[in-house]
């Protein structure tokens, strides 16, 4: 099993990411810091100080997938697409609020973690508590 350090796997997961867009340019801030996140998060789900070049495509997943939703939500110029007000009425005053709908950007991410663990728990080293 190859292994790689944390700053090899991001560096290498930025670089999968950037050929992966090709033209489309790439926010590298935002690309950065949603790689470094997850790569520190990974690592502390497994108890590993190595990141397992087998998870490399699965964070490039992640991070694409994040990075597009990040993209969705500064196109929408402020207004939320995912607001949770779904009507409104003027006279006598009546909101209605669509919780059930609501898919924060946080909320979303935490999600597609839970959604590799599967994954992970092949790497996943056990802990024994003192």
């Amino acid at each position: 099993m190859e292994l790689l350090t944390k700053t090899e796997a991001v560096s290498l997961i930025l670089e999968k990411l950037r050929l992966l867009r090709g033209a489309e340019k790439l926010n590298e801030v935002q690309a950065e810091f949603a790689t470094e996140k997850l790569v520190s998060d990974m690592l502390d789900y497994c108890h590993r100080e190595d990141f397992p070049m087998a998870l490399v495509y699965t964070a490039v997943d992640l991070v694409g997938k994040r990075l597009e939703d990040m993209q969705d939500d500064a196109d929408s110029q402020g207004i939320s697409v995912r607001s949770p007000l779904s009507s409104i009425k003027m006279d006598d005053t009546e909101f209605s609020f669509a919780v059930e709908n609501v898919s924060a950007s946080g909320v979303l991410s935490d999600y597609d973690f839970d959604s590799i663990k599967g994954k992970l728990n092949i790497y996943r080293k056990v802990v024994s508590l003192p």
